[in-house]
């Protein structure tokens, strides 16, 4: 899909946030004719940050059974960690950076979502020093078919992801990103659609038709390689369609949830059509025979500014982006 908002001026997408907003969600529609029924659509912050799901604690009850001890599984709750392999062959050098929440974690005693959360003032200093320091922030699809066919990419790239579809991609991260011109992927959670602290589909919708790609990330948030594999197969499946039926297009992204992957799951992400499957692991060197296992680089927590400029490959930040 052709990417209008890379070429905007900053004010103009501005001026006309409001006014697409007010037609992006008709009764029927992109929708395929079936009526979603969303709220009004609105980019202020939730009154009552309390309402937010407090990190992956309450994804543990959902997530299925843990896996045992010993088994390499990562434990349910916490992202499944590790190096990307390296591997022989043409390489191409893209960071794509891994969102969840933009927000002030409000559970101090809930360590994995301080993790998780970007601080809005945040969040809007990392997009200024990438606008600052001439960075291009390039769709993945882009980036999968420079990585696939060993294509040349703009000086400076990055790919932005958010995983699970929170509201506050909605709210406070759209906003910000639409300001610079940039866009990115939401891997969605098509099963808490709606639910206190996730995107509406109404604003799924929006959010896709504002040019920003909405990835397949299960139906209730699984750990692919912990079930079986009929479940893994219908949790994958079953997402890739709500969505597609919601947005009226094809969806060719997924990120596996918790980073839980095995050879079979990869198999049925090939099987479904998807050009590339994200995971948790770490790293910003890609190859073409690594893109059911894309790896990306996790922001949240405490990042520092001057951490986020050596991740992303960009100079020290100046004094005055360290102020603000």
């Amino acid at each position: 899909m052709t990417r209008w908002i890379a070429t905007c001026a900053r004010w103009r997408a501005l001026v006309l946030l409001p006014l697409l907003m007010a037609v992006a969600i008709p009764g029927t529609g992109r929708t395929g004719g079936v009526p979603i029924g969303p709220p009004p659509l609105v980019l202020e912050a939730p009154s009552d940050p309390a309402d937010e799901v407090p990190g992956l604690v309450a994804e543990r009850l959902v997530a299925g059974p843990q896996s045992a001890p010993g088994t390499g599984q990562p434990e349910i709750g916490e992202l499944g960690t590790g190096v990307a392999p390296s591997v022989s062959g043409p390489t191409t050098h893209v960071p794509i950076l891994l969102y969840h929440y933009i927000r002030i974690n409000p559970n101090l005693r809930d360590r994995v979502g301080f993790g998780l959360s970007t601080p809005p003032a945040m969040f809007r200093a990392q997009m200024q020093y990438l606008a600052d320091h001439a960075f291009h922030v390039i769709s993945l699809h882009q980036a999968v078919v420079a990585i696939r066919n060993h294509t040349a990419l703009p000086a400076r790239p990055v790919v932005l992801t958010f995983d699970d579809g929170y509201s506050d991609f909605f709210t406070a991260a759209l906003p910000v990103m639409l300001s610079d011109g940039f866009t990115a992927t939401d891997f969605v959670v098509t099963g808490r659609m709606g639910l206190p602290g996730f995107m509406t589909p109404g604003q799924v919708v929006a959010a896709d038709g504002l040019g920003f790609d909405i990835g397949a990330h299960t139906v209730d948030h699984v750990a692919l390689a912990a079930i079986s594999p009929a479940r893994a197969s219908w949790e994958m499946r079953q997402s890739q369609l709500i969505l597609e039926k919601l947005l009226g297009h094809q969806v060719v992204d997924f990120a596996y949830p918790y980073g839980s992957f095995d050879a079979s799951v990869m198999a049925l992400a090939v099987r479904f059509g998807f050009e590339t499957a994200v995971s948790t692991l770490y790293g910003t060197i890609h190859s073409a025979a690594q893109l059911m296992e894309l790896s990306r680089v996790r922001v949240g927590g405490s990042m520092l500014l001057s951490t986020y400029a050596h991740i992303v490959g960009g100079p020290p930040p100046t004094a005055a982006e360290l102020r603000t």
